[in-house]
């Protein structure tokens, strides 16, 4: 079944510096063969307000695309640019 993401990132106020990381895990994100769309906006009416819109094959997918480097590291080295990150994961109803 496939797995719907929803994640909203809140920056610290440094939100160019934390764009250019969530970018960059964007590009590798979506070479994972699990994944069938990860998308990254950026609020306009809120410049520390970044969404992700994901949709993963399964919950398999979805396991192994949370324990690449890229991903665990952005939460070791990143973790300071990030004031909030709330994640809804979802299915599809209609």
């Amino acid at each position: 079944m496939k797995i719907y993401l929803t994640a909203i990132v809140q920056s610290n106020k440094e939100s160019e510096a934390l764009k250019a990381i969530l970018q960059d895990m964007v590009i590798h994100s979506q070479k994972e063969e699990a994944c069938l769309q990860y998308d990254l906006f950026h609020s306009t009416e809120d410049n520390d307000t970044f969404i992700f819109n994901e949709i993963w094959e399964n919950q398999a997918g979805l396991d192994k695309h949370n324990e690449m480097p890229y991903i665990k590291n952005f939460g070791e080295k990143h973790g300071n640019l990030v004031s909030n990150i709330t994640i809804f994961k979802t299915i599809k109803i209609s």
